[in-house]
């Protein structure tokens, strides 16, 4: 009797094929990603993708004011931080701070920090 020829791949023509599978697929991901952010355009990358000395470079040359603006987007996000930072029941915050809109407009347009601004509620308007 003589044995049987198996019909099949050798195990080193697999993983030379999972290896090739492996590569092409990794260099679909930097062509997507090319085409997705450019090559050379960092304002299209999102900042987490950055060179590390890009973004050494980025945070050096900022301004405190541009510190402020990417902290706090939005007067919703700076309203939150102060409120948690005063320590007040946040029903009780928002009811005492609903006369004072203007006032806190006016802070978070000057970049005021959330402990100073909760320093100046407790000083100025008694917000404890």
């Amino acid at each position: 009797m003589a044995k049987k020829a198996v019909i099949g791949t050798s195990p080193k023509d697999s993983s030379t094929d999972k290896m090739d599978r492996y590569i092409q697929r990794n260099e679909k991901k930097e062509q997507q990603n090319l085409r997705r952010h450019g090559k050379k355009d960092l304002s299209k990358v999102p900042f987490n993708e950055w060179p590390l000395k890009k973004k050494l470079e980025h945070l050096e040359n900022q301004t405190p004011t541009d510190k402020f603006r990417e902290t706090y987007t939005s007067y919703s996000v700076w309203y939150d931080a102060v409120k948690k930072k005063s320590g007040v029941y946040p029903t009780t915050f928002v009811d005492w701070t609903g006369k004072l809109k203007n006032e806190l407009h006016e802070m978070y347009n000057k970049n005021t920090y959330p402990k100073e601004a909760v320093d100046i509620l407790k000083r100025e308007h008694g917000i404890y």
